[in-house]
């Protein structure tokens, strides 16, 4: 019982080592940190990304623009991202690209609401 025990430990931190190696590496290589690990990746502040999925149950909350958008309401909701270095920084974080951007509104507290593809 007792050889079990202790080949069972031995095991365990074995692959604890194991995970830890690989994880280091993935950090190191621009993955995420051990503290977006534990709380959580920050983002900047007042945008909320929203990926528009035609195919999704919530399509119907979605603004009409970013459902269907044309090639104008394309070229606004990208002007309007270009000409903002703070949201150009957000959807640089959240790794959105501006050619994915469909539509943008602004909400109630002053913060953008990005739709995206």
């Amino acid at each position: 019982m007792m050889k079990k025990t202790i080949l069972a430990a031995a095991l365990a931190a074995a692959m604890l080592g194991a995970v830890s190696a690989q994880a280091a590496t993935y950090v190191e290589a621009g993955g995420w940190t051990p503290r977006e690990i534990l709380f959580g990746k920050q983002y900047n502040g007042n945008v909320t990304a929203i990926r528009v999925d035609r195919s999704s149950f919530e399509r119907h909350t979605y603004p009409m623009q970013a459902i269907h958008p044309t090639g104008n309401s394309l070229a606004l909701a990208q002007a309007a991202v270009t000409e903002d270095p703070s949201l150009v920084a957000a959807l640089k974080v959240r790794g959105i690209a501006t050619h994915n951007v469909l539509w943008v509104q602004t909400a109630y507290n002053g913060g953008k609401i990005v739709y995206h593809r």
